[in-house]
């Protein structure tokens, strides 16, 4: 049985051609929001090296 995840919580490859208008609507483009994405993002990639 397959869990059903939420539009908001999947991440860009997960989403369907039909779902991407609502998935973009759903982000957070404020100031906040894409310095959070930053952050998020140079922290995965320090986990790595």
């Amino acid at each position: 049985m397959a869990s059903v995840v939420p539009l908001k919580e999947k991440k860009l490859m997960e989403v369907k051609l039909g779902e991407l208008p609502s998935w973009i609507l759903m982000r957070d483009f404020t100031p906040k929001g894409i310095a959070g994405a930053f952050q998020r993002e140079h922290e995965r990639r320090r986990k790595y090296h």
